[in-house]
């Protein structure tokens, strides 16, 4: 059974991906594949928490205005 392979065409203006793969693929000590892989899966993760945290700061700006009035 032959392995899967993914490609990525990188455009001029996102040439600097290669070298943010390569960087946090040492960092994390994972291939390249797994790399974007775990970046892939955290991506979801990543965005719940910035909504939370906007809601958050929304819920506590209004309280603030509030106690203003």
């Amino acid at each position: 059974m032959r392995t899967q392979g993914i490609y990525i065409n990188v455009s001029r203006r996102n040439d600097d991906l290669p070298e943010m793969i390569e960087e946090y693929s040492e960092k994390f000590n994972l291939s390249k594949a797994d790399t974007v892989a775990e970046i892939l899966r955290a991506y979801p993760k990543l965005i719940a928490y910035k909504q939370k945290v906007m809601e958050e700061e929304s819920r506590s700006f209004g309280r603030m205005f509030s106690n203003a009035v």
